[in-house]
């Protein structure tokens, strides 16, 4: 019964196979039958009624012959001797335009070309999917016939290896006709995809080959596809290259030196694919990433040396290729053969900071030499600078790992260097490199104890402390940075340099607020006693001081984001001046005008003005003076409630009065139509108080006093105006 089982089995294959030949066969005649009807079509050229011109204006309007050759009907060939003589006639004989009964144009009616839509799935996407399509079917054909057949784990492998040779040979049949390349790699690809399979298979379910012969059949796969990729320019087979040769690594992932061998091996086939095919740049990318990857996760005993190794094929690579043809061969590599060396870095020394710093330090070394040998070809020159930079950089975060401030000097002082070789050798993308190198050294002090944020306010020692250290080098080196990049002929650089600007104003601020926070928390208050709310009245002076920079940073660089930077933190500001700043919480500390409710309601008025100058606004002008009475309003009341004083809400009314006073008369005397008007706006608003609130709430004495302060400022008022009139 076994017998007869294979022996079924294999006619079974055979006639398969047959048939895939058959349709092989087929259609390669076809094709050949397909060039014999165009030469013969070519040969009615010489008639001279017929052209090859592509000219359509060549042609007449009353001319019936086709205009190109792919334009003849096939049915010339099959419509009799007759017909044929009738299309045909002698050079000799003019030919008159008649018309064409309908019945004969039904017969030779103009062939339409292929659509873009026929091309792409009729050329190329229905092959792929009749491809994995036929994968399936014969799976579902051994899964039928398995109940009836045994299949023995040889017969298996061998019907899976007779598959992938027999689809191989048809595709490289195939490869000859131009218009079945397409269709022959799809068929090759999957040949080979069948022949991968099969050896895995026959390693792991069926348990035929050993490890080290699965290794060498894989192996050998590997080297006849990417033969056979150089060798037909097919992208097909170099994808299926390169996942057969990462399936490897699950079959010797227990042999750890072995592998890496393995995985630089077919680096090294990538690289010289590549050399060859400069086009196909890219694979060498997937390549290392792949690479990376799987080291990671099989190689255990990973080395400095195995890394260098892998490292330097690629970077001797690329100095060849730029050597070869005079420029950088691929950016994209470098970069990501620098990143995977670094990041296989770490993994070897996880917790040797120095190491890793060091032989960073040996790359920017290595990349330096090398831009200052590519000096003469300015994009070489440029691409390794930046490697060098990257390096550098590495070598500082990783060797001050444990040192926040050198790591923050080192990189203030690095940035202000690059903004000085950016202004004076006009290597203006430097500066972009500045602002990188500033940002991180601004984010190596965010963490540092003391900073931004103090532990124990009882340890604390005004000005001379951590903060002072952290805030002093990168405020410097921002000053620097624009002090030469405003010197620049570019409009990129000069923003850079307005950005350098704002960071340098932006963190002085930023210092003080702090820095008085913590002055104030220490000898005004209790340890941690309203911490919020100065808090609160800190960010709120910021928020404005940002309004402002940003607002001149858009008149210096007219970038539209800026402005709406400006816009938003200034509305939140304003808005939480105005809802927190109602009493003042640690009233221990309240002094009247001399607070930090003030000092925020100061820059709230200095930024509606310099808002109101810089736009020609007058609801800026408008929004100042609001400011200054809602200061005014929350003084005085905060003084009743500090020194607990009865029945003096009238106070409150004789203060609004009086500042509406005197903006009225500084509007009079300075010709001030914003002024004049806001003035007469909260004296009406005083006298509805002092009528319809004071009039009832306070005792005659206070009334008194109340009225007679509203009489001689209205008086006053009124005597300035008519007088300035006159």
């Amino acid at each position: 019964m076994e017998e007869f089982s294979i022996i079924i089995c294999s006619w079974l294959f055979a006639l398969v196979a047959a048939l895939f030949i058959w349709m092989i066969f087929i259609q390669s005649n076809v094709s050949k039958l397909t060039e014999a009807v165009k030469d013969i079509k070519s040969i009615l050229i010489k008639s001279g009624k017929i052209t090859t011109s592509d000219n359509e204006d060549s042609k007449s309007e009353t001319d019936d012959y086709p205009a190109h050759i792919d334009e003849i009907s096939d049915s010339i060939f099959f419509s009799g001797p007759n017909n044929f003589s009738e299309d045909i006639k002698p050079e000799t004989t003019e030919i008159l335009p008649e018309p064409i009964p309908s019945a004969e144009l039904s017969i030779e009616k103009e062939e339409k070309p292929a659509s873009d839509f026929e091309k792409i799935f009729l050329g190329n996407i229905f092959n792929k999917i009749g491809a994995f399509a036929i994968l399936i079917g014969i799976i579902i054909f051994i899964k039928l016939i398995s109940p009836f057949i045994i299949f023995t784990p040889a017969i298996k492998a061998a019907l899976g290896y007779l598959a992938g040779f027999a689809m191989i040979g048809g595709a490289l049949k195939l490869h000859a006709n131009k218009k079945l390349q397409n269709y022959s790699e799809v068929l090759l690809g999957t040949g080979f995809g069948a022949l991968f399979i099969t050896t895995y298979c026959a390693s792991t379910i069926l348990a035929l080959f050993s490890l080290h012969t699965t290794f060498a059949v894989a192996t050998a796969l590997l080297l006849a596809s990417f033969y056979l990729a150089d060798k037909l320019k097919t992208i097909s087979m170099l994808a299926i290259s390169l996942v057969a040769g990462y399936l490897n690594p699950f079959f010797i992932h227990h042999s750890p030196n072995f592998l890496f061998g393995y995985l630089v091996f077919v680096n090294l086939l990538s690289i010289a694919y590549t050399y060859k095919n400069r086009t196909r740049n890219t694979v060498n990318i997937i390549n290392l990433v792949l690479t990376c990857i799987t080291a990671l996760i099989f190689v255990r005993n990973l080395t400095i040396v195995d890394l260098s190794i892998l490292f330097a094929i690629y970077f001797a690579y690329d100095i060849l290729t730029s050597y070869k043809n005079n420029e950088v061969s691929n950016k994209a590599l470098n970069y990501t053969n620098f990143i995977v060396f670094s990041i296989m870095l770490i993994v070897i020394f996880p917790d040797n900071y120095n190491a890793v710093g060091y032989t960073e330090l040996g790359i920017f070394a290595l990349y330096a030499i090398t831009a200052a040998i590519k000096k003469s070809n300015a994009d070489a020159f440029k691409n390794y600078i930046y490697l060098a930079l990257s390096a550098l950089n590495l070598f500082v975060y990783f060797l001050c790992q444990k040192s926040p401030t050198t790591k923050c000097i080192a990189w203030s002082a690095e940035a202000a260097i690059l903004s000085f070789y950016a202004y004076k050798f006009k290597f203006n993308t430097l500066a972009n490199w500045a602002v990188a190198v500033w940002t991180a050294a601004f984010l190596s002090i965010i963490p540092i104890d003391g900073v931004f944020g103090i532990k124990s306010i009882g340890n604390y020692t005004p000005v001379w402390n951590i903060r002072l250290g952290m805030f002093a080098p990168v405020i410097l080196s921002s000053a620097v940075a624009h002090f030469f990049l405003r010197n620049s002929d570019e409009k990129k650089v000069q923003n850079i340099a307005e950005f350098f600007r704002l960071d340098c104003i932006s963190l002085s601020y930023l210092y003080i607020g702090l820095e008085s926070n913590s002055i104030i928390n220490k000898w005004f208050v209790a340890e941690n006693t309203s911490a919020r709310f100065i808090n609160s009245m800190i960010n709120i002076i910021l928020g404005f001081a940002y309004t402002i920079n940003f607002e001149k940073l858009y008149k210096s660089t007219e970038f539209k984001t800026f402005r709406v930077f400006a816009f938003l933190i200034g509305i939140y500001s304003a808005i939480y001046l105005i809802f927190a700043g109602i009493h003042y919480i640690p009233l221990a500390a309240f002094i009247p005008l001399i607070n930090l409710r003030a000092a925020a309601f100061c820059a709230a008025i200095t930024a509606a003005g310099l808002l109101a100058k810089w736009n020609g606004k007058e609801f800026f002008k408008y929004l100042a003076v609001f400011f200054g009475f809602l200061f005014i309003h929350y003084e005085i009341n905060d003084v009743i409630t500090k020194f607990s004083l009865t029945d003096a809400e009238y106070l409150i009314s004789v203060c609004w009065v009086l500042y509406s006073g005197a903006i009225t008369s500084i509007g009079i005397f300075k010709n001030k139509q914003f002024l004049k008007l806001s003035g007469i706006w909260l004296c009406i608003l005083s006298i509805l108080r002092i009528f319809l609130y004071d009039l009832a709430q306070v005792d005659i004495l206070y009334k008194f006093i109340a009225f007679l302060t509203l009489g001689i400022i209205l008086l006053a008022l009124s005597y300035i105006y008519n007088k300035r009139r006159k």
